[in-house]
């Protein structure tokens, strides 16, 4: 369990992640503000043409999480939401090798983006993790909003506490 928790949250280390203040986290850039439960590091990289921008901390045993990206007018104008929202999904579940138990689409917020929100298991060794992952496209930019932990961490309070405190800010 610790393994994939210290992969997530070193990941964003040795991206050179600097902490910023705890509790309410603001991405100006992102253009989100969320409740992380201790004060995360960010980090920006580049992917092919992608600009991927996170947001981790990790707290009691779950990794916290804020990815978005925007995606190319090209890309947004060919595809269709669910297209994107299905990529999204696939990616992140592929990169923690994990087994979709859940996916629902959604509406995310007062403008009603197109979401998803998905439920995974992942093993770590001997261990079961949960993923839970809500994903969410607002115009060409997607955000990725996650936990990683116990399946009673990730579906407790701390972690409901953290998916409802996200909102997209204009």
């Amino acid at each position: 369990m610790r393994t994939l928790l210290s992969s997530v949250v070193v990941l964003g280390a040795a991206l050179g992640l600097a902490a910023q203040d705890a509790k309410k986290y603001e991405s100006k850039d992102g253009r989100y503000a969320v409740t992380f439960p201790a004060a995360p590091t960010v980090d920006s990289k580049k992917s092919g043409e992608l600009t991927i921008s996170t947001a981790a901390v990790e707290a009691k045993g779950v990794a916290y999480m804020v990815i978005h990206s925007d995606l190319p007018a090209e890309t947004v104008k060919a595809s269709k939401p669910e297209d994107i929202l299905d990529n999204g999904e696939k990616g992140l579940v592929d990169n923690f090798k994990a087994k979709v138990t859940k996916s629902q689409p959604a509406t995310f917020g007062p403008d009603k983006f197109p979401g998803r929100n998905v439920t995974a298991e992942v093993k770590v060794d001997a261990t079961t993790l949960q993923l839970r992952l809500r994903i969410v496209l607002a115009s060409n930019r997607v955000y990725q909003v996650l936990a990683v932990g116990s399946p009673d961490a990730v579906g407790g309070a701390a972690a409901d506490k953290f998916f409802e405190s996200f909102e997209i800010r204009k």
